[in-house]
Order: C-alpha cells, then structure tokens, then sequence
C-alpha cells in the first residue's frame, strides 16, 4: 500500500478524496457568501435609485414651492414683468405645475413619494388662482393664510421624501402601502 503520511492509513486516493471534499466544502461557503453579498449590492443599489428619485421629486417641489412663494410676492407688485415673459414667476410656476401634473405616477411604488405627488399637484391646482399673473391689489387675509397652508403642505412633503430618501441611503427598506396593510393584518391576528 502506497503510505502518504506515516501518521494515517489513508492511502493517495483516500487523501485526493478527503482533499477534494474539503476544497468543495469551501467553494460552496465562499459561493454561499458570494451570493448572499450579491444579493446585498443588488438591494442597495435598488435603495440608492430609488432615493435618489425620492431626492429628485423633492428637488422639484422645492422649486414649485419657491416659484410660487416668488409669484405670491411678484402677484403684489403695481410694476411687474409682463405677461408671457420668461421671467415672469407665474410663468415659471406654471411649468412646474405642469411638470407635476405630468409626473407619471405609475413610475412610482413607494407610499411617500406617492403621497407627496398627490399633494403637489392638489396644491398647485389649487394655488395657481392665488399666484397667477392677475393682479390682486387688495389682498384677502384668508386668501394668504390659504396659500401659506399650501406652502406648508410642500414644504412637509419636502421634509418626508427627504428622510425617506436617507432611510434608503442607509438601506433601510422603503414604505410601501401594500407591506404596511400586509403587516397591519398579519398583527390583527
């Protein structure tokens, strides 16, 4: 018999077996880990884009929120911008009232920034009387504290898809609706 060691009765092919079973042993665990660390970066680049387009609709209601703020004090003015003209505030919250409004909503899946879009476009529907290009010399109190409640209401949604977007960051998973329903059940139980 063909002795490897003097210390084991285990022949070449004993050892070529035992060495081979190690070896895949390993190669399965360093597999195993390879898969679970994939499956990681897949997850987080997912939270990443999805927060950076959280980051992204937040950008775009803070620039409706100024614009509108600009056209409320532009709206004020006896000396403005003529109508039509780039410059014009309204002008400018009307594109983004528009870009709003064309926002597709199917595009988005997490309960947040779904909330935020509805808001947006309610607001800037609703605030287009109160900073389109008319003038309004007198000003109606109750007509500004509406306008600050929408400037509020923006400025919350602001804040959410913001600190959604950092939970993402960190990887936490985003609020869904459905999860948050499916959870709600399965704790009614």
């Amino acid at each position: 018999m063909n002795e490897l060691c003097v210390l084991s009765n285990l022949s070449s092919s004993d050892w070529a077996a035992w060495t081979q079973a190690g070896v895949g042993a390993i190669a399965m665990i360093v597999g195993a880990v390879a898969v679970v660390w994939q499956v990681r970066r897949n997850r987080m680049e997912i939270s990443e884009r999805e927060a950076r387009a959280h980051d992204g609709l937040a950008r775009l209601l803070i620039h409706l929120k100024d614009s509108a703020v600009e056209a409320r004090l532009e709206k004020r003015k006896l000396e403005r911008w003529p109508l039509g003209h780039p410059a014009e505030p309204s002008s400018r919250f009307k594109e983004l009232a528009d870009a709003i409004q064309s926002y597709p909503l199917d595009a988005i899946q997490a309960e947040v920034p779904f909330d935020a879009l509805l808001n947006a476009r309610r607001a800037a529907r609703e605030m287009w009387p109160l900073v389109s290009p008319e003038s309004e010399i007198n000003i109606n109190p109750d007509f500004e504290n509406t306008f600050q409640q929408y400037v509020g209401l923006l400025e919350q949604q602001i804040l959410q898809l913001r600190a959604e977007a950092e939970r993402l960051y960190r990887g936490e998973p985003a609020r869904h609706a459905a999860a948050a329903e499916m959870t709600g059940s399965a704790s009614e139980e």
